[in-house]
């Protein structure tokens, strides 16, 4: 397998930018594992942060312990900037994500190239 399949499917299946320090592309790699995982880890801090609330609500007496009225706790739309927050941090994850699949499959193609063009050139100097 090519180091351009590697390095996708290690972004996409691993985690974001992983395909690039595979590339050795640590810069860009960083970047992007810090972009989408930052909006990830806003994402389950919310979760979370929700989960606890309800649950708190349900050991309180203030939410009965029913599985509509606990899913329509856990599922009610956030407002103001709370929820510009979540929307940001989700399209932070996913274009992170993207971003990372496609440029670790350009990096390798182009990666690969370079050394072809060198093994190309190592053969010629030797004849």
């Amino acid at each position: 397998m090519n180091k351009a399949i590697i390095a996708t499917l290690l972004s996409a299946f691993v985690c974001p930018g992983s395909g690039h320090f595979y590339l050795k592309r640590y810069n860009a790699g960083t970047l992007i594992s810090c972009l989408s995982l930052s909006g990830l880890a806003y994402l389950l801090y919310q979760a979370v942060n929700r989960a606890v609330t309800v649950s708190d609500q349900i050991l309180s007496g203030e939410l009965p312990l029913e599985f509509g009225a606990i899913y329509a706790a856990i599922s009610q739309v956030t407002q103001g900037s709370e929820a510009f927050w979540i929307e940001a941090a989700t399209w932070a994850f996913i274009l992170g994500w993207l971003i990372g699949i496609l440029d670790a499959y350009r990096q390798g193609r182009k990666l690969m190239r370079q050394e072809a063009r060198q093994s190309q050139d190592h053969a010629e100097a030797n004849h």
